[in-house]
């Protein structure tokens, strides 16, 4: 039987290619998250123990008495010490020509042999406000040498908030990347700066042992030296720790990434039980000879079984090295590894190498088992009558038909249930079970549905309904190759509206907290007179006020006062804008819970000049906290030559998002005049549409090889069922059929098969989506705003049935090269 299944797979080899492609890829899927993962963690391990590597030993206090002023200096007059200097690490608030946030401060060794970086470009900073960047982020955030970059830190000799613009002297590489190393610039600086700074909280003592002299001997003697509270480690004991702590990464992306890689391969299972189904049922009378010169079943069957772990084991070690490679060019832009080329970068275990084709070769064994049993069950006898396979007719049983409708209906009882009663609990089991009862029920469903839409086809002439019947003759089959594709499909239009739905939710929750689309404010408190120029041209920009601004104390609390006109108030604002009237201020309903004067009453304003304005208090999300808006008016009485503090601005909905945002921040990049900060419901909105459309893209794409491996089963099904109908066409051929119409049938049948897995799968995405959606933000409290983006799902759809049309070109062109004749000729 051995060489009987060898002899099989050689003369089949194009007829499994399909189940092998489906295979390679679900594969391939599991092993480059694994390489993948395995690869960023390595990255990211490597980026963070640099700074321990650089010393050979390190001094760090494990909570008792902490440094003092000449720690470093005991150290370093321990015999066997070449060198020891103060580390510190610790963060400060930045600002820059189009960006801010909080950066990571290092200081710079002034021994070059504690350097943990190396110079990019430029060069090292000075001891006079020069800083270097690390280079990645830096060029992320349009910075370069020369540039200016301010730091806000806490200074206790000047009683407050201290300023300070740092020129950028240069660019190092410290390993890092966007991804492993954040996005805002890192700040080195002189030991001289970081103490006139007060950054200079020492965190550790990084050691350089004299060459010649034990290491082990050096530690002893400077944890002697230093007393009891510090702990003296190697800098590989510090990078292992630092390792041990970073271990739960690759956890994370792995509980990410698999489940995807799970789809994929659930999706290849139906193209395997689809390839093997058919190809056993064709070789039925070829096992009926067998049993009759002695094979019994079991051999049959285990010569089946045989051939499927062969399949599966060639078409697991070709997807995992395509996982590798995949892994690799993956890695190379994301800057975890050097080029698409570089192995020796890739987080390559044993496991990644070992566990995908053992997942390829058992899934594959498991999709072959149903098919080889039924390919026993034939008698000899009944396998060698030229009739109609008895397994074409096979409808699903009143058991099954009756459990499936029973849990779809549980299912759909708890998912509704969780929507309307905002619970995650009732709903995502509900899908679950929802899931399986149509999965279950699919074998009558989908050819109910194929005949619904075949109906359609009618137009079409005889190859419509020749196409309605081929597809629907085999309700398994049919049912699983719509299946494949009907998952796939589901899970993106699921995504695409649930992230539609989350976009519009969270626009309506920003536009609700958030009245003005854009407020544009100055890091120096006032707006120059070319800055407002450019700003209020920028595209998109429907309305604009400025604002002027003063700073005053009220009940010993400070705030900044905003005078606007109260009728431009009103056209700028999405909503509120009418209760800004002379005499009343706004004030934020955060402020008001703990002033002293509510809502309704009057209040006092002491202005800069001495002069008091009364004005009535209203509670609106208009006024951020700290600030009070007045009618221009009004402040004019308490502040006649406040300056233009902001300019607020109103969006043209006619505009994208981030195109107005994006048209508001590209100015100031490169203007020079400082950092200017913008804020407002428009930037937060273009914000939670970047995330939602990055994470909508990288979804998607995991998800798209689930769709393509279920394309490829469609291609599949077409192309061994022209195999097996082949005297029934040659038949058609004969009575008449044309080379073209015959195209044509196969052609519809695909995108009949496509349109019902497509049309299926997109009805229960968008329940999916809206039930989830309405749990979710039920949940926590929010009323969902349902979305369903007709043009993305309408456009799945549309590539589902370009998918169909593609599948059907090989299947239909070996189908329309079979002479009548020869085809009709007896075996």
């Amino acid at each position: 039987m051995l060489r009987n299944t060898l002899a099989q797979l050689r003369a089949n080899v194009g007829r499994v290619s399909a189940a092998a492609l489906a295979i390679v890829l679900g594969v391939a899927f599991v092993a480059a998250t694994l390489v993948f993962t395995g690869t960023f963690e390595r990255a990211t391990v490597r980026a963070a123990a640099a700074p321990e590597l650089a010393a050979d030993l390190v001094v760090d206090s494990d909570g008792g008495e902490g440094f003092e002023d000449d720690s470093a200096q005991r150290v370093a007059g321990v015999p066997g010490v070449a060198a020891a200097e103060f580390r510190y690490s610790t963060s400060a608030e930045t600002a820059w020509a189009g960006g801010n946030g909080y950066s990571s401060v290092f200081v710079v060794p002034a021994d070059p042999r504690l350097h943990w970086f190396s110079l990019a470009e430029g060069g090292l900073p000075g001891p006079d406000d020069e800083v270097a960047l690390d280079v990645v982020a830096a060029r992320n955030a349009g910075l370069k040498v020369g540039d200016t970059i301010t730091a806000k830190t806490l200074s206790y000799a000047a009683g407050g908030e201290v300023r300070t613009d740092l020129k950028v002297s240069g660019l190092v590489d410290t390993g890092r990347t966007l991804v492993t190393g954040g996005g805002t610039p890192t700040l080195f600086a002189a030991p001289a700066l970081m103490e006139r700074l007060e950054l200079n909280s020492a965190t550790a003592v990084d050691v350089l042992v004299d060459d010649g002299a034990d290491a082990e001997t050096v530690r002893s003697a400077i944890t002697a030296a230093m007393g009891p509270g510090f702990d003296v480690r190697t800098g590989e004991e510090r990078a292992a720790e630092t390792a041990e702590q970073l271990g739960p990464i690759s956890a994370v992306i792995n509980a990410i990434l698999l489940p995807f890689a799970g789809i994929a391969l659930f999706v290849a299972g139906f193209v395997i039980i689809n390839t093997f189904s058919i190809l056993l049922a064709q070789r039925s009378r070829q096992y009926a000879l067998l049993r009759c010169v002695g094979a019994s079943r079991g051999q049959i069957r285990g010569s089946a079984l045989l051939e499927a772990v062969i399949i599966g084991a060639v078409a697991s070690v070709l997807g995992t090295l395509v996982g590798v490679l995949a892994a690799a060019v993956v890695g190379w832009p994301l800057g975890l590894t050097k080029s698409p080329v570089d192995f020796g970068s890739l987080g390559i275990s044993a496991l990644s190498l070992v566990l995908p084709p053992v997942i390829g070769v058992v899934v594959t064994l498991l999709s072959a088992l149903a098919p080889a049993g039924r390919a026993t069950r034939v008698s000899p006898l009944a396998a060698l009558r030229p009739v109609v396979q008895e397994s074409t007719a096979r409808r699903i049983s009143i058991v099954r038909l009756v459990f499936a409708l029973v849990l779809f209906g549980l299912g759909a009882a708890l998912l509704l249930g969780g929507a309307f009663g905002g619970s995650l609990a009732l709903a995502v089991p509900g899908a679950m079970i929802t899931a399986i009862g149509v999965l279950l029920w699919t074998p009558s469903l989908i050819p109910g549905v194929a005949k619904l839409f075949g109906a359609l086809f009618r137009f079409t002439g005889p190859t419509g309904v020749l196409a309605t019947g081929n597809a629907v003759r085999n309700p398994y089959r049919a049912a699983s190759t719509s299946t494949a594709l009907m998952i796939g499909v589901g899970l993106i239009v699921l995504l695409v509206t649930g992230t539609a739905t989350a976009q519009e939710t969270a626009r309506s929750r920003i536009d609700e907290q958030y009245p003005v689309d854009a407020i544009l404010t100055s890091e120096s408190g006032q707006i120059a007179p070319e800055l407002l120029a450019k700003a209020e041209s920028v595209q998109g920009v429907a309305e604009s006020a400025t604002l002027r601004a003063a700073d005053v104390q009220v009940d010993y609390s400070d705030y900044r006062v905003l005078g606007i006109d109260p009728a431009a108030f009103g056209r700028i604002a999405r909503h509120g804008g009418d209760v800004l009237r002379p005499g009343t201020a706004l004030m934020n309903p955060t402020d008001l819970e703990y002033s002293d004067v509510k809502a309704g009453q009057q209040l006092q304003i002491p202005g800069p000049n001495g002069r008091t304005v009364s004005v009535e208090l209203v509670s609106s999300e208009l006024a951020e906290n700290n600030q009070i808006v007045l009618a221009e008016s009004d402040l004019a009485t308490i502040a006649p030559d406040a300056p233009v503090g902001a300019v607020w601005m109103r969006a043209d909905d006619s505009v994208d998002t981030k195109v107005f945002v994006d048209g508001l921040t590209s100015f100031y990049l490169s203007s020079g005049g400082g950092a200017v900060k913008l804020a407002g419901a428009a930037p937060m909105r273009a914000q939670v549409d970047t995330v939602l459309d990055i994470m909508l893209s990288i979804v998607t794409g995991l998800l798209g090889v689930a769709v393509i491996i279920a394309v490829v089963g469609i291609a599949n099904t077409l192309g061994l069922s022209v195999l097996e109908r082949g005297r029934e066409s040659a038949l058609l051929r004969a009575l008449g059929l044309t080379r073209g119409q015959l195209r044509g049938t196969l052609a519809l049948e695909a995108i009949l098969l496509a349109l019902v897995g497509a049309v299926l799968g997109s009805a229960l995405g968008i329940l999916f989506a809206w039930a989830g959606s309405a749990a979710l933000f039920g949940q926590i409290g929010f009323e969902s705003t349902f979305q369903v983006p007709f043009g993305r799902v309408g456009l799945v759809l549309l590539c589902a049935l370009l998918a169909g049309v593609v599948a059907s070109v090989l299947p239909a062109r070996r189908a329309a090269k079979a002479a009548p004749a020869a085809a009709l000729s007896d075996e």
